[in-house]
């Protein structure tokens, strides 16, 4: 596997695609409400991303790569087939548009497709230990998380280069830790098909972020659903043979925006399904923040997980130090959890009473 297969295909193909998308796709148009966007938008470049990717895995497969492995594969087989049903979902949304209580059953009826496929994480290591479970109740988890990340990204979606950004890093963090000869990456099989494949999302998501973050493509539900259902899949995947904190380090940044909020709308009444702009992102759109200052924020707060994880459990499960049976994983995943949730309730608190006393006026 060279870099070309792995970096400039997916980026260069992404790039072209996009730049397709721009002219032909379909259009996001404006709302009046959570949508800012002055005028029309192309949308769906999401089917630039995965089109890098299966351009980078069909390059690997010239080259005499085992990428029919993956469909031999139960847990990539799961994965693969989680991400494209997504893409077809949210492609269906951004040019034709889902009820949305339609499109959450699909993901969710998808998701557990996925994992019945394949993967099933029925042995989770926490803290130097392991905790198994039921068949049952690796399958329903599992199927949950993908369904959960699937949305959570769509949800974070909102603000140029934002969600496809922070994907970006958690991708290329997740396939660092799988590349072979690490403690996580065994040199064959499906957790090298799955590096393979995190590192030609990550270029691909870079191809796309060039006409992203100018504001000239968004991503649409079929790039936002399918890449959450990527990150989702891989953590799965990741969870069969290291820590689950990992990978959930790694979405925190995503994970407790999104069920912060829902907890604070559901808590004052308001409904959960609708479209709104009370995401801790969009409390900084409407105070003035530029696009590209919140992504910024979001990324700058996705590389200090992504450090935690090198510095911590990662590090410790490799030997380069900390005492054994010390629960790294445990102790950088509640810390930096800790501290995300006072993040969010202080800007609430703060910024989020100062808008709405603004609205009320």
């Amino acid at each position: 596997m060279s870099l070309v297969t792995l970096f400039v295909v997916p980026f260069a193909v992404s790039l072209f695609i996009c730049w397709l998308m721009i002219r032909f796709g379909p259009k996001d148009t404006p709302d009046g409400g959570r949508k800012t966007q002055a005028a029309p938008v192309p949308s769906s470049g999401g089917v630039g991303v995965l089109s890098g990717v299966v351009a980078s895995a069909g390059l690997l497969a010239l080259l005499g790569a085992p990428v029919s492995d993956l469909l031999q594969s139960a847990p990539l087989a799961g994965i693969a087939a989680f991400a494209v049903f997504a893409a077809l979902i949210g492609w269906a949304d951004d040019a034709f548009g889902l009820p949305a209580l339609a499109k959450l059953v699909a993901l969710l009826g998808g998701a557990l497709f996925g994992v019945l496929m394949g993967p099933q994480p029925a042995l989770l290591w926490i803290g130097g230990g392991s905790v198994a479970l039921p068949w049952m109740a690796a399958v329903i988890g599992a199927a949950v998380f993908l369904f959960v990340m699937a949305n959570a990204v769509n949800f974070m979606d909102g603000a140029n280069g934002i969600a496809m950004g922070t994907a970006l890093i958690i991708l290329l963090v997740l396939g660092m830790m799988l590349v072979p000869g690490t403690v996580f990456g065994s040199g064959d099989g499906a957790p090298t098909l799955m590096m393979a494949l995190l590192f030609a999302a990550s270029a691909a998501l870079a191809g796309f972020l060039l006409w992203n973050l100018p504001g000239k493509l968004y991503a649409g539900d079929a790039g936002a659903l399918s890449i959450g259902a990527l990150i989702g899949g891989a953590s799965a995947l990741f969870a069969l043979h290291g820590p689950v904190l990992i990978p959930l380090t790694l979405c925190l940044p995503i994970l407790i925006d999104v069920f912060m909020t829902l907890a604070w709308r559901a808590r004052h009444g308001r409904p959960v399904l609708k479209a709104h702009r009370d995401h801790a992102y969009q409390l900084l759109l409407r105070s003035g923040w530029a696009h590209a200052q919140v992504a910024r924020l979001w990324w700058g707060m996705t590389a200090v997980c992504a450090g935690g994880v090198i510095a911590g459990p990662f590090a410790a499960a490799i030997g380069a130090y900390g005492p054994p049976g010390l629960p790294l994983d445990v102790i950088v995943f509640a810390g930096l959890l800790a501290a995300g949730i006072w993040l969010w309730v202080r800007q609430r608190l703060t910024l989020g009473r100062q808008l709405e006393t603004t609205a009320n006026q």
